[in-house]
Protein backbone atom coordinates (compact mmCIF):
# COMPACT_ATOMS: atom_id res chain seq x y z
CA UNK A 1 0.00 0.00 0.00
CA UNK A 2 2.97 2.48 0.86
CA UNK A 3 3.96 1.81 -2.74
CA UNK A 4 1.03 2.48 -4.29
CA UNK A 5 0.59 5.74 -2.28
CA UNK A 6 3.76 7.12 -3.38
CA UNK A 7 3.49 5.68 -6.97
CA UNK A 8 0.11 7.81 -6.86
CA UNK A 9 1.76 10.88 -5.35
CA UNK A 10 4.96 10.96 -8.17
CA UNK A 11 2.65 9.78 -10.96
CA UNK A 12 0.21 13.13 -9.86
CA UNK A 13 3.47 15.30 -9.47
CA UNK A 14 4.46 14.68 -12.95
CA UNK A 15 1.19 15.38 -14.34
CA UNK A 16 1.27 19.00 -12.90
CA UNK A 17 4.66 19.44 -13.95
CA UNK A 18 3.71 18.75 -17.19
CA UNK A 19 0.55 20.27 -16.94
CA UNK A 20 2.30 23.73 -16.32
CA UNK A 21 5.35 23.50 -18.85
CA UNK A 22 2.68 22.98 -21.21
CA UNK A 23 0.86 26.58 -20.41
CA UNK A 24 1.75 29.12 -23.09
CA UNK A 25 1.20 32.66 -22.65
CA UNK A 26 0.59 35.64 -24.70
CA UNK A 27 1.71 39.23 -23.41
CA UNK A 28 0.07 42.54 -24.57
CA UNK A 29 0.96 45.84 -24.49
CA UNK A 30 -0.37 48.88 -26.58
CA UNK A 31 0.82 52.16 -26.90
CA UNK A 32 4.06 51.90 -25.25
CA UNK A 33 6.00 54.65 -27.57
CA UNK A 34 5.50 57.81 -25.48
CA UNK A 35 8.60 57.20 -23.25
CA UNK A 36 12.03 57.81 -24.54
CA UNK A 37 13.04 55.60 -21.97
CA UNK A 38 11.14 52.56 -20.42
CA UNK A 39 8.65 53.43 -18.04
CA UNK A 40 6.72 51.30 -15.55
CA UNK A 41 4.93 48.91 -17.53
CA UNK A 42 7.71 48.33 -19.84
CA UNK A 43 10.20 47.24 -16.66
CA UNK A 44 7.54 44.88 -15.48
CA UNK A 45 6.88 43.68 -18.70
CA UNK A 46 10.25 42.70 -19.13
CA UNK A 47 10.81 41.06 -16.16
CA UNK A 48 8.15 38.42 -17.00
CA UNK A 49 9.36 37.96 -20.51
CA UNK A 50 12.98 37.06 -19.06
CA UNK A 51 11.11 35.16 -16.58
CA UNK A 52 8.73 33.07 -19.32
CA UNK A 53 10.36 32.39 -22.48
CA UNK A 54 7.55 30.18 -23.60
CA UNK A 55 5.55 33.28 -24.82
CA UNK A 56 4.93 35.70 -27.42
CA UNK A 57 4.76 39.02 -27.25
CA UNK A 58 2.46 41.94 -29.09
CA UNK A 59 3.14 45.22 -29.41
CA UNK A 60 -0.75 46.42 -30.36
CA UNK A 61 0.36 49.90 -32.08
CA UNK A 62 1.06 53.13 -31.52
CA UNK A 63 4.70 52.19 -31.16
CA UNK A 64 6.12 55.42 -31.80
CA UNK A 65 4.34 58.37 -30.90
CA UNK A 66 3.42 61.45 -31.88
CA UNK A 67 4.10 60.42 -36.10
CA UNK A 68 5.94 57.66 -36.08
CA UNK A 69 9.58 56.85 -36.90
CA UNK A 70 10.77 59.78 -39.08
CA UNK A 71 13.90 58.91 -40.85
CA UNK A 72 16.93 60.78 -39.80
CA UNK A 73 15.24 61.76 -36.50
CA UNK A 74 17.24 60.55 -33.57
CA UNK A 75 14.07 61.31 -30.85
CA UNK A 76 11.64 59.58 -32.70
CA UNK A 77 14.21 55.82 -32.56
CA UNK A 78 14.43 56.31 -28.97
CA UNK A 79 10.66 55.92 -28.28
CA UNK A 80 10.85 52.85 -30.67
CA UNK A 81 14.13 51.42 -29.08
CA UNK A 82 12.36 52.30 -25.49
CA UNK A 83 10.15 48.97 -26.09
CA UNK A 84 13.24 47.25 -28.16
CA UNK A 85 15.68 47.45 -25.72
CA UNK A 86 13.68 45.35 -23.00
CA UNK A 87 13.78 42.28 -25.90
CA UNK A 88 17.37 42.55 -25.77
CA UNK A 89 17.44 38.50 -23.64
CA UNK A 90 14.11 37.70 -24.56
CA UNK A 91 13.40 34.36 -26.50
CA UNK A 92 10.28 33.66 -27.19
CA UNK A 93 8.36 35.74 -30.30
CA UNK A 94 7.88 38.70 -30.56
CA UNK A 95 5.28 41.34 -33.03
CA UNK A 96 4.96 44.55 -33.70
CA UNK A 97 1.36 45.94 -35.28
CA UNK A 98 1.09 49.47 -36.86
CA UNK A 99 -1.13 51.89 -35.13
CA UNK A 100 -2.59 55.42 -35.80
CA UNK A 101 0.50 56.86 -34.91
CA UNK A 102 2.57 54.92 -36.57
CA UNK A 103 1.10 55.81 -39.67
CA UNK A 104 2.65 59.42 -39.85
CA UNK A 105 -0.57 60.54 -37.14
CA UNK A 106 -2.82 59.31 -40.04
CA UNK A 107 -1.11 61.93 -42.55
CA UNK A 108 -0.18 61.57 -45.97
CA UNK A 109 3.27 60.30 -45.18
CA UNK A 110 1.57 57.17 -43.26
CA UNK A 111 3.19 54.37 -45.84
CA UNK A 112 6.49 55.69 -46.22
CA UNK A 113 6.23 56.76 -42.36
CA UNK A 114 5.21 52.80 -41.33
CA UNK A 115 7.98 51.42 -44.02
CA UNK A 116 10.83 53.02 -41.58
CA UNK A 117 9.39 51.79 -38.77
CA UNK A 118 9.26 48.20 -40.16
CA UNK A 119 13.00 48.59 -41.43
CA UNK A 120 13.89 49.65 -38.07
CA UNK A 121 12.32 47.06 -35.86
CA UNK A 122 13.34 43.68 -38.20
CA UNK A 123 16.72 45.05 -38.32
CA UNK A 124 17.30 45.52 -34.80
CA UNK A 125 15.04 42.37 -33.43
CA UNK A 126 17.30 40.19 -35.99
CA UNK A 127 20.96 41.04 -35.26
CA UNK A 128 20.57 42.51 -31.24
CA UNK A 129 18.82 40.02 -30.09
CA UNK A 130 17.48 36.26 -29.68
CA UNK A 131 14.22 36.51 -30.56
CA UNK A 132 12.59 33.17 -31.67
CA UNK A 133 11.03 34.83 -34.60
CA UNK A 134 13.57 37.00 -35.60
CA UNK A 135 14.35 35.90 -39.02
CA UNK A 136 10.70 35.00 -40.07
CA UNK A 137 9.73 38.96 -39.78
CA UNK A 138 8.77 40.66 -36.48
CA UNK A 139 6.60 43.67 -38.17
CA UNK A 140 3.40 42.56 -39.55
CA UNK A 141 1.35 43.01 -41.39
CA UNK A 142 4.05 43.79 -44.23
CA UNK A 143 4.38 46.71 -46.33
CA UNK A 144 1.44 48.54 -44.94
CA UNK A 145 -0.81 45.86 -46.23
CA UNK A 146 -4.10 45.12 -44.27
CA UNK A 147 -3.67 41.20 -43.96
CA UNK A 148 -4.52 39.00 -42.59
CA UNK A 149 -1.28 37.56 -41.55
CA UNK A 150 -1.37 34.47 -39.57
CA UNK A 151 0.87 31.85 -38.51
CA UNK A 152 0.54 28.75 -34.92
CA UNK A 153 2.47 30.23 -32.26
CA UNK A 154 2.15 26.14 -30.41
CA UNK A 155 -0.31 23.66 -31.54
CA UNK A 156 -3.95 24.71 -31.79
CA UNK A 157 -2.85 28.38 -30.65
CA UNK A 158 -3.48 30.97 -33.80
CA UNK A 159 -2.62 34.33 -34.55
CA UNK A 160 -4.16 36.63 -36.44
CA UNK A 161 -2.83 39.87 -37.17
CA UNK A 162 -4.50 42.96 -39.12
CA UNK A 163 -3.76 46.36 -39.62
CA UNK A 164 -7.12 48.77 -38.83
CA UNK A 165 -5.69 51.68 -39.42
CA UNK A 166 -5.42 51.01 -43.24
CA UNK A 167 -9.60 50.95 -42.98
CA UNK A 168 -9.60 54.31 -41.31
CA UNK A 169 -6.62 55.95 -43.34
CA UNK A 170 -7.89 58.50 -45.75
CA UNK A 171 -4.72 58.97 -48.21
CA UNK A 172 -2.68 56.89 -50.22
CA UNK A 173 -2.31 53.44 -48.89
CA UNK A 174 -0.81 50.34 -50.70
CA UNK A 175 -2.62 47.87 -52.48
CA UNK A 176 -3.40 44.34 -53.80
CA UNK A 177 -5.40 45.66 -57.21
CA UNK A 178 -8.21 48.16 -56.33
CA UNK A 179 -8.81 49.40 -52.52
CA UNK A 180 -12.00 48.15 -52.81
CA UNK A 181 -10.37 44.67 -54.07
CA UNK A 182 -7.80 44.58 -51.09
CA UNK A 183 -11.17 45.52 -48.78
CA UNK A 184 -12.88 42.55 -50.09
CA UNK A 185 -9.93 39.55 -50.14
CA UNK A 186 -9.39 41.10 -46.99
CA UNK A 187 -12.57 39.77 -45.45
CA UNK A 188 -13.18 36.85 -47.65
CA UNK A 189 -9.88 36.12 -45.92
CA UNK A 190 -10.52 36.55 -42.55
CA UNK A 191 -13.33 34.07 -42.63
CA UNK A 192 -11.36 31.38 -44.72
CA UNK A 193 -8.22 31.76 -41.91
CA UNK A 194 -11.50 31.61 -39.02
CA UNK A 195 -13.51 28.97 -40.69
CA UNK A 196 -9.84 26.70 -40.68
CA UNK A 197 -9.57 27.07 -37.42
CA UNK A 198 -12.69 26.33 -36.40
CA UNK A 199 -12.47 23.01 -38.25
CA UNK A 200 -9.29 22.27 -36.53
CA UNK A 201 -10.28 23.11 -33.20
CA UNK A 202 -8.13 26.28 -32.86
CA UNK A 203 -8.10 28.91 -30.60
CA UNK A 204 -7.87 32.16 -32.06
CA UNK A 205 -6.02 35.43 -31.14
CA UNK A 206 -6.91 38.45 -33.61
CA UNK A 207 -4.36 41.57 -32.74
CA UNK A 208 -5.21 44.65 -34.26
CA UNK A 209 -4.74 48.26 -32.61
CA UNK A 210 -8.28 48.99 -33.06
CA UNK A 211 -10.66 48.17 -30.51
CA UNK A 212 -14.25 46.84 -31.80
CA UNK A 213 -15.42 47.47 -27.60
CA UNK A 214 -14.70 50.27 -25.35
CA UNK A 215 -15.46 52.24 -22.65
CA UNK A 216 -12.71 54.63 -23.35
CA UNK A 217 -12.23 58.20 -25.01
CA UNK A 218 -12.65 56.49 -28.30
CA UNK A 219 -16.34 55.22 -28.15
CA UNK A 220 -17.40 59.35 -27.40
CA UNK A 221 -20.09 59.88 -29.96
CA UNK A 222 -18.44 64.19 -30.32
CA UNK A 223 -21.85 65.19 -31.99
CA UNK A 224 -23.08 67.03 -33.55
CA UNK A 225 -19.70 68.49 -34.59
CA UNK A 226 -18.64 65.26 -36.50
CA UNK A 227 -21.79 64.92 -38.24
CA UNK A 228 -21.08 68.63 -40.02
CA UNK A 229 -17.87 67.20 -40.60
CA UNK A 230 -18.22 64.23 -42.21
CA UNK A 231 -22.25 64.89 -43.61
CA UNK A 232 -23.04 68.77 -44.93
CA UNK A 233 -21.49 70.95 -46.72
CA UNK A 234 -18.71 71.39 -43.94
CA UNK A 235 -17.15 67.98 -45.69
CA UNK A 236 -14.80 70.16 -47.52
CA UNK A 237 -13.00 71.15 -44.12
CA UNK A 238 -12.98 67.20 -43.10
CA UNK A 239 -11.13 66.76 -46.60
CA UNK A 240 -8.17 69.87 -45.61
CA UNK A 241 -7.40 67.76 -42.48
CA UNK A 242 -9.73 68.74 -39.59
CA UNK A 243 -11.31 64.75 -40.14
CA UNK A 244 -8.08 63.45 -38.80
CA UNK A 245 -9.22 65.08 -35.05
CA UNK A 246 -11.96 62.34 -34.87
CA UNK A 247 -11.08 59.41 -38.24
CA UNK A 248 -10.32 57.60 -34.65
CA UNK A 249 -13.02 57.49 -33.01
CA UNK A 250 -16.02 54.45 -33.15
CA UNK A 251 -18.19 56.64 -34.68
CA UNK A 252 -16.37 58.05 -37.31
CA UNK A 253 -17.93 56.24 -40.66
CA UNK A 254 -14.93 54.16 -41.76
CA UNK A 255 -14.84 52.82 -38.22
CA UNK A 256 -17.99 52.12 -37.64
CA UNK A 257 -18.22 50.23 -41.83
CA UNK A 258 -14.86 48.26 -40.40
CA UNK A 259 -16.45 47.62 -37.05
CA UNK A 260 -19.60 46.30 -38.58
CA UNK A 261 -17.95 44.10 -41.23
CA UNK A 262 -15.40 42.30 -38.41
CA UNK A 263 -17.97 41.64 -36.24
CA UNK A 264 -20.50 40.27 -38.49
CA UNK A 265 -17.57 37.49 -39.42
CA UNK A 266 -16.68 37.03 -35.86
CA UNK A 267 -20.08 36.43 -34.33
CA UNK A 268 -20.44 33.42 -36.03
CA UNK A 269 -17.43 31.57 -34.65
CA UNK A 270 -16.76 31.24 -31.00
CA UNK A 271 -14.13 31.47 -28.43
CA UNK A 272 -11.85 34.16 -30.37
CA UNK A 273 -9.90 36.42 -28.14
CA UNK A 274 -9.57 39.76 -30.05
CA UNK A 275 -6.53 42.16 -28.71
CA UNK A 276 -6.32 45.83 -29.41
CA UNK A 277 -4.82 48.97 -28.04
CA UNK A 278 -5.69 52.12 -28.80
CA UNK A 279 -7.38 53.64 -25.66
CA UNK A 280 -4.82 54.38 -23.23
CA UNK A 281 -6.62 52.00 -20.37
CA UNK A 282 -6.78 48.18 -19.67
CA UNK A 283 -10.03 46.76 -20.36
CA UNK A 284 -12.09 43.10 -20.92
CA UNK A 285 -15.15 42.46 -22.64
CA UNK A 286 -17.33 38.69 -23.10
CA UNK A 287 -19.96 39.31 -26.28
CA UNK A 288 -21.32 36.54 -27.99
CA UNK A 289 -19.39 34.05 -26.76
CA UNK A 290 -15.90 35.63 -28.20
CA UNK A 291 -13.35 37.77 -25.38
CA UNK A 292 -12.21 41.46 -26.64
CA UNK A 293 -9.05 42.74 -24.77
CA UNK A 294 -8.16 46.49 -24.49
CA UNK A 295 -4.32 46.46 -23.65
CA UNK A 296 -3.10 50.37 -24.45
CA UNK A 297 -1.86 51.35 -21.54
CA UNK A 298 1.73 50.55 -21.92
CA UNK A 299 3.11 54.47 -21.23
CA UNK A 300 0.31 57.02 -21.37
CA UNK A 301 -2.92 56.84 -19.49
CA UNK A 302 -7.17 57.94 -20.57
CA UNK A 303 -10.24 58.19 -18.63
CA UNK A 304 -12.82 55.84 -19.23
CA UNK A 305 -16.16 57.10 -20.05
CA UNK A 306 -18.47 57.65 -16.70
CA UNK A 307 -21.51 56.30 -18.49
CA UNK A 308 -20.68 53.05 -20.35
CA UNK A 309 -21.49 52.37 -23.55
CA UNK A 310 -20.62 48.47 -23.13
CA UNK A 311 -20.51 45.98 -20.08
CA UNK A 312 -17.24 45.00 -19.18
CA UNK A 313 -15.64 42.29 -17.35
CA UNK A 314 -12.59 44.69 -16.28
CA UNK A 315 -11.71 48.17 -16.68
CA UNK A 316 -8.90 50.26 -14.93
CA UNK A 317 -7.69 53.62 -16.15
CA UNK A 318 -5.22 54.30 -12.78
CA UNK A 319 -1.47 53.12 -14.26
CA UNK A 320 0.13 51.89 -16.94
CA UNK A 321 0.26 48.44 -17.46
CA UNK A 322 -0.32 45.32 -19.77
CA UNK A 323 -2.38 41.88 -19.77
CA UNK A 324 -1.39 38.44 -19.99
CA UNK A 325 -3.57 35.78 -21.41
CA UNK A 326 -2.46 31.93 -20.96
CA UNK A 327 -3.59 28.67 -23.26
CA UNK A 328 -3.12 25.03 -22.52
CA UNK A 329 -2.73 22.65 -25.52
CA UNK A 330 -6.34 22.69 -26.28
CA UNK A 331 -8.02 25.66 -23.89
CA UNK A 332 -8.04 29.40 -22.67
CA UNK A 333 -7.22 29.47 -19.20
CA UNK A 334 -6.88 32.83 -17.47
CA UNK A 335 -6.47 36.47 -18.73
CA UNK A 336 -3.92 38.20 -16.17
CA UNK A 337 -4.06 42.09 -15.25
CA UNK A 338 -0.32 43.46 -14.99
CA UNK A 339 -0.26 47.21 -13.30
CA UNK A 340 2.88 48.98 -12.61
CA UNK A 341 3.49 49.34 -8.75
CA UNK A 342 0.20 46.33 -8.02
CA UNK A 343 0.14 43.01 -8.19
CA UNK A 344 -1.42 41.44 -10.98
CA UNK A 345 -5.50 40.40 -10.87
CA UNK A 346 -6.40 37.14 -12.50
CA UNK A 347 -9.41 37.00 -14.47
CA UNK A 348 -10.41 32.84 -15.16
CA UNK A 349 -12.96 31.57 -17.34
CA UNK A 350 -14.08 34.98 -18.25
Amino acid sequence: MKYVLKFIFIFCFFSALAQESSIYSVYLIGDAGEDTIPGKALMLLQHELNDNPQSTTLFLGDNVYPSGLIAGDKVSALHLESQLNVLNAYQGNVFFIPGNHDWNAQKRDGVKTLKNQEIYVEDYLKNKTTVANRITGTFLPKNGLPGPETMLLQDHLRLIIIDSQWFLHAFKKNTTGTKKQTEELFYLRFDSILNFSKINREQVIVAAHHPLYSNGQHAKTKQPFRFLVNYSPFQLFGLLGINRLYSQDMAQPRYRKMRKKMLTILNTYENITFVSGHEHNLQCFKEKGNRYIVSGSGSKRSKLLKKKKFNSIFQDDKKTGFIKISYSTDRYISTTIYRGGEEEKVLDAY
